[in-house]
């Protein structure tokens, strides 16, 4: 599982690189959203790629090597570009899954060591999983995936 989440991790570097490289930004935090956002809204692969190609060729816009030599990859292109991303989308559902219980943070807050963390996020399993919850029961994440969702209802 871990592997999906290093590959999620891949992607958003490589379109962090592009989105520097063709000037959407000078920083990589949120470069690679940048540059989905340039992209623009469609789903339509071939549009996307048209966008893609031209932020690579506009005016000004000088690439090294690596990046020329990424860009000649049609498949790699394709992943960079794609509007609904299963590589992002397998590695978001491994990295924040909907349904979790105590269980689930047992390993890591055993394994963390910033003892100097352990009542904060002690405290942090309580809020999520409440200790009157079975431990089979599903943590609160409904709150935050209502909340991301935009909705006001609780």
């Amino acid at each position: 599982m871990l592997d999906r989440i290093k590959l999620r991790h891949l992607l958003n570097k490589a379109q962090e690189m592009l989105a520097i490289s063709v000037g959407l930004t000078n920083d990589s935090f949120g470069a690679s959203l940048a540059w989905r956002e340039a992209l623009g809204t469609s789903d339509e692969l071939s549009t996307r790629l048209t966008v893609a190609r031209a932020l690579i060729d506009r005016p000004g816009i000088s690439l090294d090597h690596p990046t020329r030599a990424f860009l000649s990859s049609p498949e790699g292109l394709t992943l960079v570009v794609e509007a609904r991303s299963s590589i992002r989308l397998r590695g978001d559902k491994v990295a924040h899954p909907l349904v979790v219980t105590r269980a689930y943070f047992d390993g890591p807050l055993s394994r963390n060591v910033m003892t100097s963390e352990t009542p904060g996020l002690q405290a942090l399993v309580d809020f999520v999983c409440p200790q009157y919850v079975p431990i089979s029961a599903p943590c609160r994440l409904e709150f935050s995936l209502s909340f991301s969702l935009g909705s006001n209802s609780l």
